[in-house]
């Protein structure tokens, strides 16, 4: 797993900036590395499970995690067995769209929204329009991929 390091990064069909862009992230944006070339990166984001190339320039790697052991041996205190309640389809659904709108930095990501002037976005939108941003604006946009994903994350 990977953390997007740059704003408005693109993800692209290749790995090369002469193909098109399929969809941009932001700062924060997990995605999972899936095979490196060059300087570019095979990636699938998280959310909608879409794969494309990013310049792995974007992609740092995780701290490497150096293990510091307790000069003292501490008891581990013991765990406690938490379920979590299970969200339905539909709640789940419903996230899916909210986390990619809010991950949208503009004002219209989706037809049904309101610009900044009060007008509605409709054919302006980012989901209306090829390239760039692709927002998951409706139910029937989210895959039963995206929903295990969501349910793998929690």
């Amino acid at each position: 797993m990977r953390t997007v390091s740059g704003n408005r990064v693109a993800l692209r069909e290749a790995p090369s900036t002469d193909y098109p862009i399929i969809d941009r992230f932001d700062r924060g944006r997990r995605v999972q590395q899936l095979e490196t070339q060059g300087e570019w990166s095979r990636v699938r984001d998280q959310i909608t499970q879409r794969e494309g190339w990013m310049a792995s320039r974007f992609l740092p790697k995780q701290q490497d995690g150096v293990i510091k052991r307790p000069a003292k041996a501490t008891p581990k205190p013991k765990e406690v067995s938490r379920s979590l309640p299970v969200l339905s389809t539909s709640m789940i659904v419903q996230r899916i769209i909210a986390e990619s709108i809010s991950a949208y930095p503009g004002s219209c990501p989706c037809p049904f929204n309101t610009d900044r002037g009060g007008r509605r976005c409709g054919k302006r939108s980012a989901y209306s329009k090829p390239g760039g941003y692709a927002p998951i604006c409706f139910p029937q946009d989210v895959t039963k991929a995206m929903v295990a994903a969501f349910r793998e994350r929690r």
